[in-house]
């Protein structure tokens, strides 16, 4: 919050969702929130997760440009205003995120450490639809949006209980212009909490995004792009159920991975070392 009091280009609404805390938001809001602090409104969260939270927010929002500030990221003091410039100077563009600074747990930048925000805006990066399907490119903390778009698009989906982030922007991606401004402008703080930790769930829930947007009907030419992108989430997943030594249970997300995409050596080894697991340990076993 206090990241947000010293923008340089103030936002003309604030709006905090309190998802299904203990009564902390309105604290902390009578807390940082006085004198000068654009006008704040606090939202009750439906306590769904992390979509469900940020789409509360969105159903409150009445400008133009909507940012998005997850409650454990920090914004550098003239992120706002280097966006606006952008978004204001080319119409086309809808989305835009900026660079991250990455900190661990318990780490802060301080004022001396963000980089300089003088002179020139920075450069912008257009990220293209086949871009977004090889990757998420964009943290959810960096982004300003054109909310009616985002609204169009029907928010952040519900349904996913991870990675819902990603599959926003790419359905966003599929319409309209995206990019990112490379100026590191967005604190990230990396902690033990965070449900992004969570990195097998992750993989599967990359991997629903990919399926639903190979369901939507991507354009031909990005429908291999797809494909194999899906394939290493399931070598990913793969990789870390063998290590577990859930051997099945690994050669199952190789074999998913050798349907998408035959030619990937790392699916063939996978498959290969979960072969001679189960061999071993039938051997073991007599």
């Amino acid at each position: 919050m206090r990241s947000v009091a010293v923008q340089e280009l103030p936002p003309d609404q604030v709006i905090v969702v309190d998802d299904a805390g203990a009564g902390d938001a309105g604290r902390v809001v009578a807390e940082v929130c006085e004198g000068g602090f654009p006008p704040v409104v606090v939202v009750e969260g439906p306590g769904q997760g992390p979509g469900a939270a940020r789409n509360a927010g969105l159903r409150a929002a009445g400008g133009e440009l909507v940012a998005f500030l997850d409650d454990d990221d920090l914004w550098q003091p003239a992120k706002l205003a280097r966006q606006a410039q952008w978004l204001t100077g080319r119409p086309s563009l809808d989305v835009l995120g900026t660079g991250c600074l990455s900190v661990e747990d318990g780490l802060s930048p301080t004022r001396s450490r963000w980089p300089a925000a003088k002179g020139d805006v920075g450069r912008v990066c257009p990220i293209s639809l086949a871009g977004m399907v090889r990757a998420n490119r964009l943290v959810t903390s960096s982004v300003v949006a054109r909310r009616e778009l985002v609204e169009e698009c029907g928010g952040f989906d519900e349904s996913l209980p991870l990675a819902q982030d990603w599959d926003l922007w790419l359905r966003l991606a599929e319409r309209t212009e995206v990019a990112v401004l490379e100026a590191p402008l967005v604190c990230y703080r990396r902690h033990g909490e965070q449900r992004s930790g969570a990195t097998s769930a992750m993989r599967f829930w990359e991997g629903e995004v990919l399926r639903r947007a190979l369901a939507r009907g991507l354009p031909r030419r990005l429908e291999g792009v797809a494909r194999r992108r899906l394939a290493w989430a399931h070598v990913r997943l793969g990789r870390m159920l063998a290590r577990a030594a859930e051997t099945e249970a690994a050669r199952e997300e190789f074999r998913e991975a050798m349907a998408l995409w035959r030619c990937n050596p790392v699916a063939w080894a996978g498959t290969m070392g979960c072969a001679l697991a189960a061999s071993a340990l039938a051997r073991a076993r007599t």
